[in-house]
């Protein structure tokens, strides 16, 4: 959000939260003026993470082109989207899952995502963000989308887990010069924090 949206965003949410405020608390219930804050402060809080889920979930269809392939993601709250529930929704927006094939790809794409680590509003530093990309355990391989050998993997500290139901992989993103940046392969029933779409173009 540049400082105009900002600045509008929080006036409104602001006003929300104060308009709702007598509903839900009453100064007969013994509340003081350091309680009422507080609620408001963190109404305030949850209402612009809202706002910005809204936001970043209008994503346009390429926000960054990389090579002939437009890419997007979309952001959930964290642990809300699984790998089926990942692929349909990269399909309802005319794409599909994203590959990445390359170093210089991985850093515009990681970059790309790295601001949207403050829109957790749980005190995390990093967001999980799942690709169409899968490994093997028993190969030890990374495959695309379209089943062929990935010519480039980023493995985050500590990764490959050899758990053999650990079948997708998840960018995870964190501060630049975080040693746990990179990919891991992950459930693909578990929820992550966010997907990664690519258009061809």
């Amino acid at each position: 959000m540049n400082a105009l949206m900002r600045t509008t965003a929080g006036m409104l949410l602001f006003a929300n939260a104060i308009a709702a405020l007598p509903y839900a608390i009453s100064y007969d219930e013994g509340y003081d003026r350091s309680s009422i804050i507080e609620e408001v402060e963190h109404r305030l809080s949850d209402l612009e993470y809202r706002l910005s889920l809204k936001i970043l979930q209008n994503t346009d269809k390429c926000a960054l082109e990389w090579n002939g392939v437009c890419f997007f993601a979309i952001f959930y709250q964290p642990g809300k989207i699984n790998q089926e529930a990942a692929r349909l929704a990269c399909e309802k927006r005319g794409a599909t899952l994203g590959n990445i094939i390359a170093k210089e790809q991985y850093d515009i794409i990681m970059d790309y995502l790295r601001p949207y680590i403050a829109t957790r509003n749980d005190g995390g530093n990093a967001i999980g963000v799942r690709t169409g990309m899968r490994y093997e355990p028993k190969s030890k391989l990374v495959y695309l989308a379209d089943d062929s050998v990935a010519p480039f993997v980023y493995w985050r500290s500590g990764y490959p887990a050899a758990t053999h139901d650990q079948t997708t992989i998840i960018l995870n993103v964190c501060p630049e010069g975080s040693k746990h940046n990179g990919m891991f392969n992950f459930k693909p029933s578990a929820g992550s924090f966010a997907i990664l779409c690519q258009i061809d173009i």
